[in-house]
C-alpha cells in the first residue's frame, strides 16, 4: 500500500512536470509572437522583424549611406536609424505634415503642412544644412529625380484651362515649363535620369500614360505594358514577409540588400527585418 501511493506520488510529480514544462514553452512561443507582433501563422523567422517607430509612420525612406529616415507622427519629428532601428535621432521637428517626399538620398525632403485658416503650404528642407525654403502650394505631385539633384511637378492653371509639368532644383530654383498639357491632376513618376512618366487611371483600370524627357523632347504615349514596367517597384524580397504572414503598405529593401524597411499594415509603425 504505501510502494503504491510512493509511486503515485511520483507519477504526479512528474505529470505536473511535464505540464509545467509545456506551459513554459507555449509561454515562450507567445512571448516571440507578440514581440514581433505581425504574424499570421506559428512560422517564425530566426531573425525577428525589429521594431525601429515609436508610434505610426507614412513616410519613410533609405539613404545611401545606410540608414532610414522616417517622420513619426506622434512627435511630428523627422528621425534617423541605422537600418537595424539602432543610434536614433532627431533631424527635424515639422507640425501639421499631411505629406512628405523624401529625396533618394534621404537628407533632403518637400512637406506639405497644415497652415493657418485652413491653409496648406509646401516647404523644402535640407536636414544636413537645416534649410527651410517655402515652394509654390499650386506644385503637385511633386517628385524627386533619381539622383536627388531635381524635382518635378504638375501645376494647372484653371484661366488658361490648361495644366503644365515644369522641374526645378529642389529649392525651388531655377523653374522652368517642360511641357504643358490638359489632363488634370496626373501621377507623376521619375523611374531614370532622362525620363519622366506621367500617367492618369481611367475608368476600367486603363491608363493614359505618356513619357517625356528631362529637356521637353522626345514625347510619346506609353502602352499599359510599358507603364507598368516603369511604375512597378516589385521587390523579390517581400516573399519572405509573405511566408512570415506579414501585411504590409510600403517595403523598400535596403541598397546591400540585407534588409528590408517596412511598414506594418497592423500597427502602421515602421519595421526592420535582417535578410
Amino acid at each position: 500500500m504505501i510502494d503504491f501511493r510512493k509511486n503515485l506520488i511520483i507519477i504526479i510529480f512528474l505529470l505536473i512536470g511535464a505540464v509545467i514544462t509545456l506551459l513554459s514553452l507555449n509561454l515562450d512561443s507567445s512571448w516571440r509572437k507578440q514581440q514581433a507582433g505581425i504574424f499570421d501563422s506559428y512560422s517564425i523567422p530566426v531573425n525577428l522583424p525589429k521594431k525601429i517607430s515609436k508610434g505610426a509612420v507614412n513616410f519613410f525612406e533609405l539613404n545611401g549611406s545606410g540608414k532610414v529616415v522616417f517622420y513619426e507622427e506622434s512627435d511630428s519629428i523627422v528621425y534617423e536609424t541605422d537600418l537595424d532601428g539602432k543610434n536614433k535621432k532627431e533631424l527635424a521637428r515639422i507640425p501639421g505634415v499631411l505629406k512628405i517626399v523624401f529625396s533618394p538620398l534621404g537628407h533632403e525632403l518637400v512637406a506639405t503642412v497644415s497652415a493657418e485658416k485652413n491653409t496648406l503650404k509646401k516647404y523644402y528642407f535640407d536636414l544636413k544644412k537645416n534649410i527651410k525654403v517655402e515652394l509654390p502650394k499650386d506644385a503637385k505631385n511633386l517628385i524627386f529625380s533619381p539622383d536627388g539633384r531635381e524635382i518635378a511637378y504638375y501645376f494647372y492653371d484653371d484661366k488658361a484651362g490648361e495644366g503644365s509639368i515644369s522641374m526645378a532644383d529642389p529649392n525651388g530654383s531655377d523653374s522652368r515649363t517642360i511641357f504643358k498639357t490638359r489632363i488634370k491632376n496626373p501621377t507623376l513618376i521619375w523611374p531614370q535620369n532622362d525620363l519622366i512618366v506621367f500617367y492618369l487611371k481611367k475608368e476600367g483600370d486603363q491608363s493614359l500614360a505618356f513619357s517625356i524627357r528631362p529637356d521637353g523632347k522626345e514625347f510619346q504615349r506609353l502602352t499599359e505594358e510599358e507603364l507598368i514596367l516603369y511604375a512597378s517597384r516589385e521587390i523579390k524580397e517581400t516573399s519572405t514577409l509573405k511566408e512570415l504572414g506579414i501585411e504590409t503598405t510600403i517595403v523598400k529593401l535596403s541598397p546591400l540588400k540585407d534588409h528590408l524597411i517596412f511598414l506594418n499594415t497592423r500597427d502602421g509603425k515602421l519595421y526592420s527585418l535582417g535578410l
